[in-house]
């Protein structure tokens, strides 16, 4: 029989604080002004600030390195003294790990691109779906729109999700923060924007690097689905400029029969995606049946985490 003491324990411990975390990012509503998603036009200045657009690219890749120092060392210094102020660490890593998660603002974006994606609202669905987006969407028809809420909803959800999930179960709360500041930096100075194209290749190196091993994770369940075709997409994926997150698209691909990937623009610039090809192309309901997808086998890892963890409890 399980006593009070050990459930005490068992609340502590990581794998709980992980499934407490995301279970509240879910129900919880959050203003969108308290998002750590809101700093992304701070770091954006900041980048503007601190390069050169006449340097060299060397210069600029040093000084996009630098920057990354320049935010990261402090904001690491200051959560270490204050958790170890805290009066409670467990209580301070769960609160602490809810705001570092978001995937309450991609289900919103999901749900609205559902209702917008029809002939009749396409501006409307452009103009919503613009922010998200670095490509260009003034010439993107429903399907087009759809296509790119999907893959940004999918790629985003790895970044702000999964993968300070990932670093709290690996390194506590520095881990939690270091995989989102990454993703934050990589927003904020995007290499696909002209200004940032040398001086955000750092943040994008460090964020792509971080994103693999969350990557991973959430493709070996949809991978084993299909192992024999596994191979061919693959082959697809390695020609994506990211070839974990061509790895991610092609087998969400894959799993949900809708086609993604394709041509698309970027500063007035043409560029060639590989097509992930299947039966359907995506429709309204698409990046929503992405996200579930996606979340389901991140809940299957934290609940196996925490199905171990108990186990590990018991017997001890």
């Amino acid at each position: 029989m399980i006593d009070l003491a050990t459930l005490e324990h068992m609340a502590a411990t990581p794998a709980a604080i992980l499934l407490g975390a995301a279970l509240l990012e879910a129900i919880l509503p959050w203003p969108a002004q308290f998002r750590l998603s809101a700093l992304v036009p701070l770091l954006t200045r900041l980048g503007h600030k601190v390069h050169r657009p006449d340097g060299a690219p060397q210069q600029q890749f040093r000084a996009g390195l630098l920057a990354l120092l320049v935010v990261w060392l402090p904001c690491a210094a200051g959560l270490w003294a204050v958790r170890n102020l805290s009066l409670s660490e467990p209580l301070f890593d769960l609160l602490f790990l809810l705001l570092m998660i978001e995937s309450r603002p991609l289900r919103e974006l999901a749900k609205s691109t559902r209702s917008l994606a029809c002939q009749e609202t396409l501006v409307v669905a452009r103009l919503q779906a613009a922010p998200w987006l670095r490509r260009e969407t003034g010439k993107l028809s429903v399907m087009g729109v759809t296509k790119a809420v999907s893959e940004t909803c999918a790629l985003r959800l790895t970044g702000q999700w999964a993968g300070p999930l990932l670093g709290f179960a690996l390194a506590g709360v520095q881990g939690a923060l270091l995989w989102r500041l990454a993703q934050l930096m990589n927003q904020g100075w995007s290499p696909k924007q002209a200004a940032f194209s040398h001086f955000g290749r750092a943040a994008a190196m460090l964020y792509q690097g971080l994103c693999t091993p969350a990557i991973l994770l959430l493709v070996l369940p949809l991978g084993l689905i299909r192992l024999h075709q596994l191979g061919a997409r693959l082959r697809t994926a390695i020609q994506w400029p990211y070839p974990a997150m061509g790895a991610l698209l092609t087998l969400l691909s894959h799993s949900l029969g809708i086609r993604l990937g394709g041509p698309r623009y970027y500063q007035n610039t043409l560029f060639r995606f590989p097509v992930f090809d299947a039966v359907n192309d995506p429709d309204a309901s698409s990046a929503l049946c992405l996200l579930n997808r996606l979340q389901q086998v991140g809940w299957g890892w934290l609940a196996l985490a925490l199905l171990f963890t108990a186990l590990e409890q018991l017997h001890g």
